[in-house]
């Protein structure tokens, strides 16, 4: 008996704008980690989150895009 194979996941982005689609990613992974912000006025976030994966590539994960966006970062 062989074990069961992990998930994989396909997250796609879509940015929409003026009538127009275009699309922004298009991946597949073993975990994924999502945010996205539906309104924000400078001091209410409308955050939805979603998350999929093993929990330890999760963390890491999130440390990866801690790295890439810390608060405050001039880009």
């Amino acid at each position: 008996m062989t074990s069961p194979r992990a998930p994989r996941y396909r997250v796609t982005v879509y940015e929409l704008h003026d009538g127009k689609t275009t699309q922004k990613l298009d991946v597949y992974g073993s975990g994924f980690i999502t945010a996205v912000a539906t309104h924000f006025d400078g001091d209410h976030l409308d955050v939805h989150f979603g998350s999929g994966g093993p929990r330890q590539l999760q963390q890491h994960i999130a440390a990866a895009i801690a790295d890439e966006h810390p608060p405050h970062r001039q880009r």
